[in-house]
């Protein structure tokens, strides 16, 4: 820990003034908030006869469905990644790389984490079945893995940039205008004439669109006319009146993250209602850009984001495996005391801060543990054959998708083979798979995240 806070100093010390520090900064914001959002909605209940109920504090907080237009921050994630994959595709579009390679790099970023994910839950699973109930199994198991939801789709997103970034500088307004009107049309069709199916493809549009913006901001960045704050702060307040009429008048849901026992949810798959909540982030960090502009420049604060920023992926993925891991130890240790406690009360209340004291402890030791995979980061070539980069990042992102919605465990607790074995099969293909010793450029198992501070995205 001391050698990484040192490390990551120097790394915040040596970051260039060209350097957008707004996108550093709401990644971290961004990832914090869905973990402590995540360990917070957690409502588990060891009641007296000992039967064990799993809640989300979403299902009887007051007012919970409006307390999500705050703690539902994925659009955040595309909008950035908008910016920083349209800067990153110039070398693309100078002809200096090919699409092929330019993907291949993107999905080993984003999946060679996954691989020590997968495989560790995939033998817990194994293991545990034998001693552990099935549905403490199956459900530990899920949890813990379906935040590769957002993996899937993000990493779609990427590697159809090439694309998308060509469609927009053709056609900036329509390309934004067309997705809006894609995924407003399958909301009509999937709400109007009930065919819920139709719905899934709005992974597509309605994603896309969030990260299309961010082409827009990156665009008005690199011809030197940057977006003024009046102009974000109009956004978001257009785009929040939209969001309240449209909530208001029963189009779409309040809430903004999927509660359990509802009918209708605006994530899954995701409506139009996310991608308005989307533009009203966007509005915000435009707004406040040059502040945080000003607020990053200082030493310590840029140095927490660096420092965040290094190990992202593996907090992301990581931070629900730890909060299985506690609850599996809480429940079958001193009678279970831990969750004895009746959710809502307050007793219960009083004790968050201790419960994520712990969850943040072990996140810690699992970050510790697993963050060196984050750096590994295969520096071999691409695959010799467009074929493989398709079929590679087909499975990656289908494997993950997979994992998210039916689980690695079913509900007997045995292992959805075909899932797992996907995944290492995708990610040979395009070398997703952590790179042990030296890399191929020198150096050693340093942080590439943490040292992408020091270059522009």
């Amino acid at each position: 820990m001391v050698k990484y806070l040192d490390y990551t100093g120097r790394v915040a010390r040596e970051t260039p003034a060209s350097r957008n520090r707004v996108i550093d900064f709401w990644r971290a914001v961004a990832i914090l908030t869905v973990v402590f959002g995540h360990w917070l909605a957690a409502s588990i209940w060891l009641q007296p006869n000992d039967e064990i109920e799993l809640m989300n504090s979403l299902q009887w907080i007051p007012y919970a469905a409006w307390v999500t237009w705050i703690v539902q921050v994925m659009p955040i994630f595309f909008f950035v990644g908008g910016y920083a994959n349209a800067r990153g595709l110039s070398r693309l579009e100078a002809g200096e790389e090919t699409a092929p390679a330019w993907i291949t790099k993107r999905v080993r970023r984003l999946f060679t984490p996954v691989i020590p994910l997968v495989v560790v839950w995939t033998l817990l699973i194994v293991a545990t079945r034998w001693f552990v109930p099935a549905e403490v199994v199956h459900a530990g198991a899920m949890s813990a893995t379906v935040p590769l939801w957002f993996v899937s789709v993000y990493l779609m997103v990427t590697a159809m940039a090439p694309w998308t970034h060509r469609w927009w500088r053709r056609h900036p307004l329509g390309s934004i205008t067309a997705l809006a009107a894609a995924a407003i049309a399958v909301d009509a069709v999937r709400f109007g004439l009930g065919v819920e199916l139709i719905g899934w493809i709005n992974y597509v549009f309605v994603w896309g669109l969030v990260h299309q913006a961010g082409y827009w901001w990156a665009d008005r960045d690199r011809i030197g006319r940057p977006i003024r704050p009046r102009t974000g702060w109009a956004i978001f307040s257009v785009a929040l009146s939209a969001l309240i009429v449209v909530t208001w008048a029963g189009w779409y849901p309040v809430a903004m993250v999927g509660i359990p026992g509802a009918e209708i949810t605006n994530m899954t798959p995701p409506t139009f209602g996310i991608a308005l909540l989307g533009t009203v982030q966007a509005g915000i960090i435009l707004g406040t850009r040059p502040a945080i502009e000003r607020l990053t420049r200082r030493l310590r604060v840029w140095h927490a984001v660096v420092a965040v920023s290094g190990v992202l992926m593996t907090i992301f993925l990581w931070h629900l495996g730890a909060m299985s891991l506690v609850a599996a130890v809480g429940l079958f240790t001193f009678d279970g005391a831990m969750f004895r406690i009746e959710p809502g009360t307050t007793a219960w209340w009083l004790t968050r801060p201790l419960w994520l004291l712990i969850l943040s402890g072990v996140t810690i030791a699992l970050v510790a543990v697993f963050a060196p995979f984050e750096w590994k980061i295969s520096k071999d070539p691409p695959p010799a054959k467009t074929i493989y980069v398709t079929a590679g990042v087909l499975l990656c992102a289908g494997s993950a998708a997979a994992i998210a919605y039916f689980g690695l465990a079913t509900t007997e607790a045995a292992v959805n083979w075909i899932i797992p074995v996907a995944a290492i099969v995708g990610a040979g293909l395009v070398g997703a798979y952590p790179a042990f010793g030296r890399l191929r450029d020198g150096t050693g198992a340093g942080s590439a995240r943490a040292s992408d501070s020091k270059r522009s995205p």
